[in-house]
């Protein structure tokens, strides 16, 4: 990035993410009910992990939803343990919620203009091919039956 490109991000990245705190700490207690990850990576984006399903409620997704009006390249991930997760943008919210892990009254919740995850082919970097930090539905999942094999060092042919 350009330094002043870099430098934006970093603005906005702070002015988001104390605005994601305000509307977080509305709903529950960090550090007890759930983790803002608090490290820039340039990627115009934040991540929420919870267990605490309060936090995908309708009414919360909106509020951070309305965050992002005026920061089109940003994003809002909210992962809910192995419950899935939704990714908020200012024009969309795609709906990633695994809600057969979910409990009965959450199984059908509704985001207004919502996608489900899958349904556009830039989602794979939601889906089980991307690198995430932590365990979870953005994390990498190979199927059990997958066989990948890295190159020997002594192999002339890599």
């Amino acid at each position: 990035m350009t330094d002043h490109v870099s430098m934006e991000q970093e603005r906005e990245w702070s002015l988001l993410y104390e605005q994601i705190r305000e509307v977080l700490r509305q709903v529950g207690e960090e550090e007890k009910n759930y983790c803002l990850l608090d490290c820039n990576m340039g990627l115009y984006r934040h991540r929420v992990e919870t267990e605490r399903l309060e936090f995908v409620q309708p009414a919360v997704i909106k509020s951070l939803q309305k965050l992002l009006i005026g920061f089109p390249n940003w994003e809002i991930a909210i992962v809910v343990g192995n419950g899935g997760g939704v990714v908020i943008r200012d024009d969309e919210i795609i709906d990633g919620l695994q809600r057969q892990h979910l409990p009965k009254e959450f199984q059908t919740i509704e985001y207004e203009g919502s996608r489900p995850l899958g349904s556009q082919f830039g989602d794979i970097m939601y889906s089980g091919l991307s690198i995430a930090v932590t365990p979870g539905p953005f994390g990498i999942h190979l199927p059990q039956d997958a066989n990948i094999q890295l190159p020997k060092d002594d192999d002339p042919t890599t």
